[in-house]
């Protein structure tokens, strides 16, 4: 069983005992340069047009021509070379220097066979050298390392652009964050030049695996900020944060697996970075049936897609359990339902009709997503009672979900995709997460209760305050000259401070130290982080508060300030002498 804490790791920057050596990070690929590539298949086609363009200039030289005056003429060199060049070039301004004789033009028509057919080839050649995939792979490395060479914001490196990869990309694009993608499938790579993202996504066919197709992507690029593996290939993701661990230490790392001998390797490079869906699945599976209301909060937090808070179930734990499934991934539902004390039965997959009467509680987690679905249908059937866990791979059968009645899917890619995504957008959310799993259940629903008072019934986004010089200008002048600001100036409405935003603060860290769930009165500090939760238009509203010194200091005094110099002076009220 995957201990719960172990779900809560931050995303943050390792730190590597001892000063680590400087590593060389490779960048070439095995693929051949544009320019060189070009020389080398046109290397023969220009052998062939220049030696017929040279044959036939000293041709003409030789043929005999008369000038005007009916004096035999020769052409020289300079003249040859500017007829064979203009007939080459199929523009045939005019006869040079003289018109031509019976000769002369009988070798002209042969020339120009000549150099038609040589050019022919020479141009074919090119062509098909164009539509090679060889010489795309070369254009699109280069335009690839231009790409990611002009990056100047923080990046993520997200290697398999599945299922998976698609969601976390999807999302980042939506938070502004910029990210390099790798895959080995040319469908997935035209996915990112063809989806509807905010920026132009550096995208490479390539296997992850290399460390040099990681060097392209910018692992050795300063605005590197992590690196995720999340191919569906248990091996290629091993081998990337293999990779990252050893080549740039200081980089987080996060990679997907499905067995749990490829999760130990990964921990031993990167600790707290193998997302193994199996034993998430069994855990928080185990969560909603000891603590429903605790597992309740965190989902519906967790929950990207803007759905609203699902219903508690507290007869779970009352049921039998039976799992239809096989592998690694029974195994870990097994053994996470054990050690809370639920019974549980193993049907074989194979079985026709397993029994499922009474108040039964039916997984259907086969490696098939196909089979997990007919065998949903089958139990609602024949207990409507049933409480229905589904488990799909990916989410191609999404629309066919939708019209069963099933009570809860699980969905490997999404289910990694959602923990990835809490780590590397906001980090300091696995903070509360991690406390809320030592919490009890009186606690949770208080969190709970107090969160739809203030954020309503949809899942809440989420939002760290940064009070620093960049982030917050505003407060943090105001702080440094002895002003004091709660809490609860953050949660104002900028244009009636009486008015408290649809918000609720999670944690506050100062000097490192969380504090969970913080008094609105308290005070902040420079320096400080907040992490709110809330509708989209209140964060919004919170930002303007950030940046706008009159807005700061009417949300807390009250006071209206002038936004400009020139309105200040105009609606200054004069004092009287006495």
């Amino acid at each position: 069983m995957t201990k719960p804490l172990n779900l809560v790791h931050l995303w943050t920057r390792r730190r590597v005992a001892g000063r680590a050596r400087p590593v060389h990070i490779p960048e070439s690929v095995p693929t051949t340069e544009v320019i060189f590539l070009i020389m080398r298949r046109m290397r023969m086609p220009l052998i062939v047009v220049v030696t017929m363009f040279s044959f036939c200039t000293a041709g003409m030289m030789l043929m005999p021509g008369v000038d005007p005056q009916g004096n035999p003429h020769r052409m020289n060199i300079f003249d040859a070379f500017y007829q064979m060049t203009i007939t080459l070039t199929t523009v045939g301004f005019t006869e040079a220097p003289y018109p031509f004789s019976y000769p002369q033009r009988i070798w002209m028509t042969l020339s120009i066979f000549m150099l038609v057919i040589g050019w022919a080839y020479a141009i074919g050649v090119l062509f098909a050298l164009i539509q090679s995939e060889a010489f795309q792979d070369a254009v699109n490395a280069q335009q690839f390392r231009r790409q990611v060479r002009r990056l100047v914001e923080p990046f993520v490196i997200v290697a398999g652009y599945g299922d998976a990869g698609r969601i976390v990309g999807t999302e980042l694009d939506e938070h502004y964050r910029r990210f390099v993608a790798i895959d080995n499938r040319d469908d997935r790579i035209r996915a990112v030049a063809s989806g509807q993202l905010s920026f132009d996504v550096p995208a490479i066919k390539g296997d992850a695996a290399t460390p040099a197709f990681l060097g392209m992507a910018g692992l050795g690029h300063p605005h590197c900020e992590g690196v995720l593996a999340l191919t569906g290939d248990d091996d290629v993701n091993l081998a990337v944060v293999m990779a990252a661990a050893l080549l740039r230490p200081d980089l987080p790392v996060l990679g997907r697996c499905v067995h749990k001998r490829t999760a130990n390797r990964m921990e031993h490079f990167a600790p707290a970075s193998a997302i193994t869906a199996d034993d998430r699945f069994g855990d928080y599976l185990a969560q909603s049936i000891r603590r429903p209301i605790g597992f309740q909060l965190l989902r519906w937090l967790m929950d990207n897609d803007q759905e609203e808070l699902m219903p508690v179930r507290t007869d779970l734990a009352q049921r039998r359990w039976v799992i239809c499934a096989e592998g690694e991934f029974i195994e870990a539902v097994v053994s996470d339902l054990s050690s809370i004390g639920v019974r549980v039965g193993l049907v074989d997959p194979t079985a026709d009709e397993p029994d499922v009467s009474g108040r039964v509680g039916f997984v259907a987690g086969t490696g098939n997503d196909t089979v997990n679905l007919a065998m949903a249908e089958y139990v609602r059937s024949t207990n409507p009672d049933a409480y229905l866990v589904v488990r799909q791979q990916s989410n191609a059968k999404r629309s066919l979900l939708a019209s069963l009645r099933i009570d809860a899917v699980h969905i490997d890619t999404e289910l990694v995709a959602r923990e990835v995504l809490a780590r590397i957008i906001t980090p300091v959310f696995w903070t509360f997460v991690q406390h809320a799993m030592t919490r009890d259940e009186r606690w949770a629903a208080q969190v709970r209760d107090h969160l739809l008072e203030r954020c309503g019934r949809r899942t809440p986004e989420r939002y760290v305050v940064t009070l620093s010089a960049k982030d917050a200008p505003a407060v943090v002048a105001w702080l440094r000259r002895g002003q004091p600001l709660r809490l609860v100036d953050l949660m104002r409405q900028p244009d009636d401070r009486e008015v408290t935003l649809p918000l609720a603060a999670l944690v506050l860290i100062r000097d490192g130290k969380p504090h969970f769930m913080p008094a609105e009165d308290t005070p902040l500090a420079v320096d400080d982080q907040v992490l709110m939760v809330g509708k989209p238009g209140g964060l919004a509203e919170v930002r303007e508060i950030l940046h706008y010194p009159s807005t700061v200091e009417y949300v807390v005094t009250g006071r209206d300030v002038p936004l400009t110099w020139a309105w200040g002076k105009l609606t200054r009220r004069r004092v009287k002498p006495s």
